[in-house]
Protein backbone atom coordinates (compact mmCIF):
# COMPACT_ATOMS: atom_id res chain seq x y z
CA UNK A 1 0.00 0.00 0.00
CA UNK A 2 1.82 3.28 -1.21
CA UNK A 3 0.12 5.66 1.25
CA UNK A 4 0.89 3.83 4.65
CA UNK A 5 3.87 5.90 5.26
CA UNK A 6 1.77 8.93 4.95
CA UNK A 7 0.86 9.00 8.69
CA UNK A 8 5.24 10.07 9.24
CA UNK A 9 5.12 13.14 7.55
CA UNK A 10 1.35 14.36 8.87
CA UNK A 11 2.83 14.60 12.67
CA UNK A 12 5.05 17.57 13.15
CA UNK A 13 2.07 19.58 11.51
CA UNK A 14 -0.79 17.55 13.74
CA UNK A 15 1.21 18.18 16.88
CA UNK A 16 2.02 21.39 16.11
CA UNK A 17 -1.41 22.54 15.70
CA UNK A 18 -2.55 20.63 18.32
CA UNK A 19 -0.29 22.45 20.55
CA UNK A 20 -0.30 25.97 18.92
CA UNK A 21 -4.71 25.71 19.48
CA UNK A 22 -3.98 25.21 23.48
CA UNK A 23 -1.42 27.38 23.40
CA UNK A 24 -3.54 30.33 22.07
CA UNK A 25 -6.35 29.12 24.36
CA UNK A 26 -4.26 29.25 27.30
CA UNK A 27 -1.88 32.69 26.67
CA UNK A 28 -3.57 35.04 24.29
CA UNK A 29 -5.98 36.64 27.10
CA UNK A 30 -2.65 37.82 29.17
CA UNK A 31 -0.25 37.61 25.84
CA UNK A 32 -2.32 39.05 22.72
CA UNK A 33 1.08 39.46 20.63
CA UNK A 34 1.72 35.67 21.50
CA UNK A 35 3.51 33.78 17.91
CA UNK A 36 3.75 30.46 17.91
CA UNK A 37 5.38 29.45 14.86
CA UNK A 38 7.21 26.95 12.85
CA UNK A 39 9.36 29.17 11.05
CA UNK A 40 12.71 29.72 12.31
CA UNK A 41 13.90 33.22 10.93
CA UNK A 42 10.36 35.57 10.91
CA UNK A 43 11.13 38.94 8.45
CA UNK A 44 8.25 40.60 10.56
CA UNK A 45 8.62 42.36 13.71
CA UNK A 46 9.47 40.73 16.36
CA UNK A 47 6.31 39.64 18.35
CA UNK A 48 6.54 38.64 22.14
CA UNK A 49 6.69 35.49 23.46
CA UNK A 50 7.43 33.51 20.52
CA UNK A 51 6.85 30.07 20.57
CA UNK A 52 8.84 28.18 18.16
CA UNK A 53 7.90 24.29 17.82
CA UNK A 54 9.94 22.41 15.64
CA UNK A 55 10.31 18.45 15.28
CA UNK A 56 13.74 17.08 15.30
CA UNK A 57 15.22 13.66 14.01
CA UNK A 58 12.57 11.13 15.07
CA UNK A 59 14.00 7.50 14.22
CA UNK A 60 12.10 4.51 12.78
CA UNK A 61 11.17 2.14 15.81
CA UNK A 62 9.30 -1.52 16.20
CA UNK A 63 10.10 -2.90 12.58
CA UNK A 64 8.86 -6.02 11.78
CA UNK A 65 10.31 -8.50 9.37
CA UNK A 66 8.51 -7.90 6.24
CA UNK A 67 10.11 -3.76 6.50
CA UNK A 68 7.26 -1.92 4.30
CA UNK A 69 6.09 0.10 6.62
CA UNK A 70 6.72 2.61 9.59
CA UNK A 71 5.33 1.60 12.97
CA UNK A 72 6.20 3.45 15.19
CA UNK A 73 8.26 6.46 15.49
CA UNK A 74 10.32 8.63 18.36
CA UNK A 75 8.81 11.74 17.32
CA UNK A 76 11.23 14.30 19.27
CA UNK A 77 10.16 18.28 19.52
CA UNK A 78 12.59 21.21 20.27
CA UNK A 79 10.63 24.18 21.81
CA UNK A 80 12.13 27.88 21.69
CA UNK A 81 10.35 30.55 23.85
CA UNK A 82 11.76 34.05 23.67
CA UNK A 83 10.22 36.46 26.26
CA UNK A 84 10.78 40.38 25.94
CA UNK A 85 12.83 42.21 28.70
CA UNK A 86 9.56 43.47 30.26
CA UNK A 87 8.18 40.39 30.56
CA UNK A 88 10.92 38.96 32.37
CA UNK A 89 11.62 35.61 33.40
CA UNK A 90 8.64 35.05 35.52
CA UNK A 91 6.12 35.08 32.26
CA UNK A 92 8.96 32.80 30.70
CA UNK A 93 8.19 30.47 32.90
CA UNK A 94 4.78 30.75 32.82
CA UNK A 95 4.76 30.12 29.09
CA UNK A 96 7.28 27.36 29.04
CA UNK A 97 4.80 25.73 32.00
CA UNK A 98 2.34 25.70 29.29
CA UNK A 99 4.00 24.67 26.81
CA UNK A 100 5.05 21.27 28.62
CA UNK A 101 1.55 21.31 30.07
CA UNK A 102 0.15 20.45 26.92
CA UNK A 103 3.12 18.33 25.51
CA UNK A 104 1.87 15.96 28.49
CA UNK A 105 -1.01 15.97 28.04
CA UNK A 106 -0.02 14.55 24.74
CA UNK A 107 1.73 11.92 26.41
CA UNK A 108 5.51 12.90 25.94
CA UNK A 109 8.30 12.91 28.27
CA UNK A 110 10.31 16.08 29.04
CA UNK A 111 14.02 15.24 27.44
CA UNK A 112 15.42 18.77 28.71
CA UNK A 113 13.70 21.24 30.99
CA UNK A 114 14.48 24.69 29.33
CA UNK A 115 17.54 26.46 30.54
CA UNK A 116 16.45 30.10 30.94
CA UNK A 117 18.97 32.22 29.63
CA UNK A 118 19.90 35.84 28.93
CA UNK A 119 19.81 35.95 24.92
CA UNK A 120 20.29 39.54 24.32
CA UNK A 121 19.93 42.75 26.73
CA UNK A 122 16.35 42.30 25.19
CA UNK A 123 15.43 38.84 25.48
CA UNK A 124 15.01 35.91 27.81
CA UNK A 125 14.99 32.55 26.15
CA UNK A 126 13.91 28.84 27.16
CA UNK A 127 14.83 25.44 24.86
CA UNK A 128 13.43 22.58 25.85
CA UNK A 129 12.62 19.49 24.20
CA UNK A 130 10.11 16.69 24.09
CA UNK A 131 9.59 12.94 23.20
CA UNK A 132 7.90 9.84 22.89
CA UNK A 133 6.97 6.88 20.83
CA UNK A 134 3.87 7.18 18.62
CA UNK A 135 2.80 4.17 16.59
CA UNK A 136 1.74 3.73 12.90
CA UNK A 137 -2.72 3.30 13.70
CA UNK A 138 -2.45 5.64 16.80
CA UNK A 139 -5.02 8.69 17.43
CA UNK A 140 -3.79 12.05 18.03
CA UNK A 141 -6.42 14.31 18.74
CA UNK A 142 -7.19 17.46 20.17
Amino acid sequence: MADSNDWVYTIESKIFTIVKTRLNTALLSTYPKLNVTQQQKLNDEPSFPTVYIQMLDSPEMGSDLDNTTVNAMLATFEVHIIMSKEQGLSGLRKVQSAVTDNFKKLRFNMVTRGEFTRETNDTYTSISRFRRVIGGNEEINL
